[in-house]
Formats: structure tokens, C-alpha cells, sequence
């Protein structure tokens, strides 16, 4: 009697959980023979991010706080909750696929009972009944979607706290280097100048890094203000604004471009936001020669190219200058790597395509940066390979 009580309860709990729901009284029995009943007590990690995942597990009583580490510095690491689960809970599904590793760790809140299938004779299960397969596969798929655009969600206020918090400090302390700078507390040698000036930069940098950062735990561009642009006047103006920077260098920066384009349909500051970081790119590996703007009136859509003719991107490079932390968290050297893909988005948002092609076609050297936007009478999405349109 005690074994087919412990039976029933082991059933019931694998009848309300998230990947067995909806299995026959026949299909539940068949996973009896590879289900543990496994308990834990308040606070106990029972598994770790990175380790070996055996098991699938299903929550039967308590709850279950799944954590993940962030590294805000090379030599710091927190751990952040990114979800609690509660009874009826199914997660360890890495199991069930290559390679078995876990993408959190998980913290008992409370005594903890839970039920664990071992992952290996539950694929073959699943394997010999396909109909059963399919039906777990398919709750499966929709765990994994919600948690995933649950993580997202924490993950971005998580961010959005930290970076806010960052900026305030940071903005004081670089608002107080300027003071120092424009003589409000006495003149300074050319040497503490010079210190204070490469202080300032580095502060500059840090807040342009955190306000990209925040940019890209939003995730979604999709609810900015749209009105009618003027792409030529918006090119014009960043032309203008990059200048100075071009010409420390000794750069040449020049547009070239019909007088006027259609309206494009849109967020001005946001496409602004695109060219900037484009040109800003282009400039700083641009060590010799000059920077061109090219636009370009075409069938349904308007096309911007920012050409340079500086050290070009690998080859193996290339088709990754677009994720999220290219090139890795370097802000001295090259930034997070976020500019380009936040212009993405953008690009994106704006229902438009954004590519790079190194070398440059019609140089043989440097790159070629390119967004094409829909013009506002044939908004929407612009279909294209994601290939230079005049490539054939």
C-alpha cells in the first residue's frame, strides 16, 4: 500500500508539472521506473551554472530560486536571481541534450521536495514512444520560451539598476574634472592638465559605454517616437558634427549625395544615433586617408554607405562585427563592442537592413558600413538578403 501511495503522489506530481501534463495515465507510468524522489533543505544549492546536468527535474513542494552569474569586472562576480520557480516547475532539461550543461545554479528558498528523471533513460523513453515524445518536446519548447523571455526581462531591469546607478558618480566626478579644467580652483600645470584631460576622457568613455549598455538591456527599439526625417539634412548635420574629430586626425570627412532625399518614417535621434556610431568607427581606424558618406535614392528604399579607407575587418571578423560584445569588453581598446549592434536594432526597427562589406569594393581597402531604410510611402519591412543590392 505505502509503495502505490508513494506511487500516486510521485504521478501526481508529474500530472500537474509543466512537461508532463498532458501525458495518458499509460504514458505517465512508463516514466515511474526512472523517477528519484529527492529532498532539500532551505538554502542548499543543488545544482551549479557550468556543471553537469543528469537530471531533468520537476518541482513537487517549495520553491526554487534559479541563479545566474554576472561578471561586473574581470575580477568580480555576483550571482542574480533571474526567476523563482514553484511547485509544478519542470527545469535541469539540458539533460536531454548535448552538451549536459547547466545555464544556472538553483537555490532552495524552502525545504524543497522535488522529483528527478534521469535524462539518459528519459531520451530513450521519449525516443521509443514518439507520440510522447512530441508532446513533451512541444511543452518543452514552450518552458524554454517563457523562461527565456522571463530571464530578458529580469535581466534588463537588473541592468538598467546597475548602469543607472554608475552614471550619477561617474557624471560628478567627470563634472568635477571640468572644474578643475576651466581654472575654478586655480591654474594647473601643464602636466596635471594633462592628467586631469586623459581622467576626463576615460570618464567620458565609461559614460558612453554605460549608456549603451542600458541601450541594449532594452532590447526592443520597437516603441520609439516615429516622424517624418530628412535623411539629407540628418547626414549633413552628423558630417558635421564628426568633422572636428576627422580632422585631428588629418581626415578628410565629405558627403556625397543627391540634394534631396525622400522622407524616410522614423526616429531622427535614433538614426543619428546609427550614422554617429558609424562614423565615429570609421575615423578611429581610419589611420591615413579619409572617411566618405554616400547616399543613395533607390526603388522602394534609401540606401547610406559610410566608406573608409582604413584597416578593414578580418575576414573571419566580419560576419560577427554586428554581435552584442564583438571583440570582447575592452573599453580602452575598442569599447564593449555594443555600438554596432544597438545600430542594428535600430536599423531593424526602422523596418531596414544594416551589413559591412571589407574591403570596400571600389577601393580594394578599408570598409564599407550600409543601411538601407524603406522610404515613408512604401514603409515596412525591406526585403533583402542582407547583401550589397548592387552586387547582382
Amino acid at each position: 500500500m505505502e509503495a502505490t501511495a508513494q506511487s500516486n503522489s510521485v504521478k501526481d506530481t508529474l500530472r500537474s508539472s509543466e512537461l508532463f501534463h498532458d501525458l495518458t495515465d499509460d504514458e505517465l507510468n512508463k516514466l515511474l521506473p526512472i523517477c528519484q524522489e529527492q529532498s532539500f533543505e532551505s538554502g542548499t544549492v543543488m545544482f551549479c551554472e557550468g556543471g553537469q546536468c543528469n537530471y531533468v527535474q520537476t518541482l513537487k513542494s517549495g520553491r526554487v530560486a534559479l541563479e545566474t552569474d554576472l561578471a561586473l569586472s574581470r575580477s568580480s562576480v555576483e550571482r542574480a536571481t533571474i526567476d523563482v520557480l514553484s511547485e509544478g516547475s519542470s527545469f535541469c532539461w539540458s539533460a536531454l541534450m548535448e552538451p549536459h550543461v547547466l545555464t544556472s545554479s538553483g537555490r532552495c528558498l524552502e525545504k524543497t521536495e522535488i522529483i528527478a528523471l534521469d535524462g539518459d533513460e528519459l531520451k530513450a523513453l521519449l525516443d521509443e514512444n514518439p507520440g510522447m515524445g512530441y508532446k513533451v518536446a512541444n511543452n518543452l519548447a514552450k518552458v524554454v520560451a517563457r523562461r527565456q523571455q522571463h530571464t530578458k526581462q529580469t535581466m534588463e531591469r537588473i541592468l538598467s539598476v546597475i548602469f543607472h546607478d554608475l552614471k550619477a558618480p561617474l557624471a560628478a566626478a567627470e563634472s568635477y574634472n571640468r572644474l578643475l579644467l576651466d581654472g575654478f580652483v586655480g591654474e594647473l600645470t601643464e602636466e596635471q592638465k594633462n592628467i586631469v584631460q586623459r581622467s576626463s576622457k576615460r570618464l567620458s568613455d565609461l559614460l558612453n559605454l554605460i549608456s549603451n549598455m542600458i541601450d541594449f538591456s532594452r532590447v526592443d527599439f520597437g516603441g520609439f517616437r516615429t516622424e517624418e526625417v530628412c535623411l539629407t539634412k540628418m547626414v549633413e548635420d552628423c558630417v558635421e558634427i564628426m568633422r572636428p574629430l576627422a580632422q585631428e586626425k588629418g581626415l578628410e570627412l565629405s558627403y556625397e549625395g543627391p540634394q534631396e532625399l525622400p522622407l524616410i518614417l522614423g526616429s531622427a535621434g535614433r538614426l543619428k544615433q546609427v550614422l554617429t556610431n558609424l562614423l565615429s568607427n570609421a575615423i578611429k581606424f581610419t589611420p591615413c586617408g579619409g572617411v566618405t558618406v554616400k547616399t543613395r535614392d533607390r526603388a522602394g528604399y534609401v540606401q547610406v554607405d559610410v566608406v573608409d579607407t582604413g584597416t578593414g575587418i578580418p575576414t573571419d571578423d566580419l560576419p560577427r562585427v554586428f554581435d552584442g560584445f564583438y571583440k570582447g569588453l575592452d573599453v580602452e581598446k575598442r569599447g564593449a563592442g555594443l555600438g554596432l549592434s544597438i545600430s542594428k536594432q535600430i536599423i531593424e526597427a526602422h523596418g531596414g537592413r544594416i551589413w559591412a562589406t571589407s574591403p570596400c569594393p571600389e577601393t580594394g581597402k578599408g570598409s564599407r558600413f550600409t543601411f538601407i531604410l524603406p522610404k515613408e510611402t512604401e514603409a515596412g519591412r525591406v526585403e533583402t538578403d542582407g547583401k550589397d543590392p548592387n552586387s547582382g
